[in-house]
């Protein structure tokens, strides 16, 4: 290549960096870029230059028991009161942990056990979370690599590695695939770890607690559901309790009939689902009072549309929630916004909101709080404001319960990609919920700030964890990413 084309494509932002030959030829003789990706060869030379300080480094499998998956199986997906609890890759990272699908005759071993660490290998790879006691509670799709640590000791120092950019850029190199991306066990196996036991045990000690506070919000939030229907003295529900024509079969295609004179001029089916008439009548049976969504708002809005202005330095910028970030333990892949973009006040969170995504995954619940206030979000969030003395604790504990669930998904629309437009945020007020007083408001919605702030308390642990092993093992080498 010329000088000048190579000049004339660094311009249009493309990356190229010159690799030695003997790269190539070592391992698997991978010829593809990401392979050789900026970040990947900083990070081979960051190991090298910490080797030759004169400090150890071994493998990621020298610091574990074993390093695996499983092979892929067929799934017979039953319902809830049939089967066994699934999680994919993406359901071990939600908050609050709950089973979207059941499974029944699960093959021997897809059970995982507590203080494994579990990293995505399809799809999005590298992504790591430690199991906590209800993930192990639950049989774990085979597109998760399980790593089990030789000792606690070693858990959260591995975990924070994994989770540092040098451990990304290894993480993520190996992996293959045309469209949808892998990695495996031995890719993992192989990626070179710095040992230094003084910086070990502090780093582990940090993660271990932010993995506590994380498995004690989780629980928060059970609670909070539990006392919905111990509290209000409501049945536990979902589509197990429904029968369709046909039983079992027609459970499967989901067949039922609607008189017109309840069409209400709606005729796509999901308004019309027969959970939502139990939901009803067990709400009216309630001993506290029904009322609507609407009337505890003070405001419910959804920002315009607007171009996005990203800032690598997050100095420079705001930190940008995604309706994907919402039903997360940890946010991940954060985005910064420029902070002195035109009217980003507009898009601003303010302390103690109720969020609600409206478009694509309709309805995923979240709150803002102190760690939130003030983040930038998308405007496929919906921002709904409450009156004074309803606590938003309540709301969101209510609204994140089959009984809020299931009303929300019966509002939805669209052909391609379901949403709620901001003409039709009536739809959202027209919720049916209970309001009992403010006593019995409070007894469950501060389990519900108390959880989202203990979560909130973790991620900021384990970010300041994984930046101090970052800033260390760069001045071991003496260089600056």
């Amino acid at each position: 290549m010329v000088k000048k084309e190579r000049d004339d494509m660094m311009m249009e932002g493309i990356q190229i960096i010159d690799v030695p030959v003997h790269w190539v030829n070592e391992g698997e003789k991978r010829l593809d870029a990401g392979f050789y990706a900026q970040d990947v060869i900083t990070a081979r030379i960051l190991i090298d230059k910490i080797s030759s300080s004169g400090i150890s480094i071994e493998r990621v499998e020298d610091l574990a028991k074993d390093i695996f998956h499983r092979t892929r199986f067929k799934r017979k997906y039953v319902s809830k009161k049939e089967g066994l609890p699934f999680l994919t890759p993406t359901d071990v990272f939600m908050f609050p942990l709950r089973p979207r699908k059941f499974v029944k005759d699960p093959p021997d071993g897809l059970r995982v056990s507590k203080d494994w660490i579990l990293i995505t290998c399809s799809g999005t790879v590298g992504r790591t979370i430690i199991c906590n006691s209800e993930i192990a509670k639950c049989i774990l799709s085979h597109d998760i690599i399980r790593v089990i640590p030789k000792t606690k000791e070693h858990l959260g120092f591995l975990y924070a590695y994994l989770n540092t950019w040098i451990g990304q850029a290894f993480l993520t190199k190996d992996q293959y695939g045309a469209t949808v991306k892998h990695i495996e066990p031995h890719h993992v196996a192989n990626i070179p770890i710095p040992r230094i036991p003084d910086l070990e045990e502090e780093i582990n000690q940090k993660i271990l607690q932010a993995h506590k506070l994380r498995e004690e919000a989780q629980e928060l939030l059970l609670k909070a559901e539990e006392m919905i229907y111990s509290e209000l003295g409501l049945q536990k529900i979902d589509e197990d309790y429904v029968e369709y024509f046909g039983g079992e079969i027609g459970r499967l295609v989901k067949a039922f009939e609607v008189k017109a004179s309840e069409l209400d001029y709606r005729l796509d089916a999901s308004y019309h689902v027969p959970i939502l008439r139990k939901i009803k009548k067990y709400l009216s049976s309630s001993k506290y009072r029904l009322t609507k969504l609407g009337e505890v708002i003070d405001r419910i809005f959804i920002p315009t549309r607007f171009k996005r202005t990203y800032v690598k330095n997050p100095d420079d910028g705001v930190p940008f929630l995604q309706g994907t970030h919402i039903p997360m333990i940890k946010p991940m892949d954060v985005k910064y916004i420029w902070k002195e973009m035109k009217n980003i006040e507009k898009i601003l969170l303010k302390k103690y909101w109720v969020l609600m995504t409206r478009s694509g995954t309709v309805g995923r619940i979240g709150f803002v709080s102190d760690f939130l206030d003030g983040w930038a979000a998308s405007e496929h969030i919906l921002r709904i404001v409450l009156k004074n003395g309803i606590n938003p604790g309540y709301i969101v504990a209510f609204l994140s319960s089959p009984y809020g669930e299931y009303q929300i998904k019966g509002r939805v629309y669209g052909a391609v990609v379901d949403e709620i437009a901001e003409q039709d945020t009536s739809l959202i007020e027209d919720i049916d919920i209970i309001l009992p007083g403010g006593d019995e408001q409070d007894k469950i919605g501060s389990l519900i700030i108390e959880a989202y702030n203990k979560k909130d308390k973790a991620n900021q642990i384990e970010l300041e964890a994984i930046k101090l092993l970052e800033r260390k093992l760069e001045g071991f080498a003496g260089v600056r990413k």
